[in-house]
């Protein structure tokens, strides 16, 4: 079977503080490009999510990616969660990912993914913001996103909005018939054990079909700093693992960007820009 992999292309002090001044250091570089070679040796090519400020600090990046067979859609321009966010500063934010990302790879950005998937089931404003801007699917609302993971807050499979716009979830196990988990995540390689990723990949594939996988950069990196903020700890373990589990992952299954593994959902060329994008800001 088929999956699609989304790498959600961020530095690592992303996640924890939303930005950082020229005075940290940077590690997103090198670490994407790690990534990118392990994918590059097994024939693997995927959706890489980019920040606006990595793509405009690290343009080359960007067009390496692209021409290498990925896909470039868009994480926003800085790591801020979209509910924190006005309709106009959100709009503005996507507006200036898109015109920097397009204007570094010289491709369409057809997907966009919301930093800590921070669009909720329900709220409608985004949608409707991404699908004005010409966005083509959105991958940001989890399935799950109320612990204990007892109820599906959306389809596990590809379904569309109101507006037409398509939400590509990634993939969420059900377990004991009433348990929900997020299993094609960074956490899960990291943290599980392999023979219990590998049963579960399995039954979602009898279950639902194909599925979204995502992981970080940094995810790679055991050397990076992780912010001292309660929990944060949890972001270290298992990174010197990741990289022989990310490899017997990609041994295991196929994995092409989330624009082909969905094309029929997507639909369009992916080859050539459409409108310019400074119509759309």
């Amino acid at each position: 079977m088929v999956h699609a992999l989304s790498i959600d292309v961020e530095d690592w002090y992303h996640d924890a503080f939303g930005a950082a001044d020229a005075s940290v250091q940077s590690r997103v570089e090198a670490n994407t490009l790690r990534l990118l070679e392990i994918m590059q040796m097994h024939r693997a090519t995927g959706t890489f999510f980019f920040l606006g400020e990595v793509a405009e600090r690290f343009p080359a990046l960007a067009r390496r990616i692209a021409d290498a067979g990925n896909e470039v859609g868009s994480h926003g321009y800085r790591h801020r969660s979209v509910m924190h966010l006005t309709r106009r500063e959100f709009r503005a934010d996507v507006a200036r990912s898109l015109q920097v990302i397009e204007d570094a790879t010289g491709r369409p950005v057809l997907g966009y993914r919301a930093p800590y998937f921070s669009i909720k089931a329900g709220v409608h404003w985004p949608i409707e913001i991404l699908a004005e801007l010409g966005v083509r699917y959105d991958a940001s609302v989890l399935p799950i996103d109320r612990p204990p993971g007892l109820e599906l807050v959306c389809p596990r499979t590809p379904f569309r909005h109101s507006n037409g716009l398509w939400e590509i979830p990634v993939a969420t196990l059900k377990v004991l018939t009433f348990w929900h988990l997020p299993l094609a995540s960074g956490n899960g390689l990291r943290l599980l054990p392999r023979r219990l990723c590998r049963r579960w990949v399995r039954q979602f594939e009898r279950d639902v079909g194909a599925g979204v996988f995502y992981l970080h950069p940094w995810e790679l990196d055991p050397d990076s700093p992780v912010a001292s903020a309660p929990g944060r700890w949890l972001l270290r373990l298992g990174r010197r693992r990741l990289p022989a589990r990310f490899v017997e992952l990609l041994q295991e299954a196929e994995f092409r960007p989330i624009r082909e593994v969905f094309a029929g959902q997507i639909g369009g060329r992916f080859d050539a820009p459409e409108s310019p994008r400074g119509a759309h800001a």
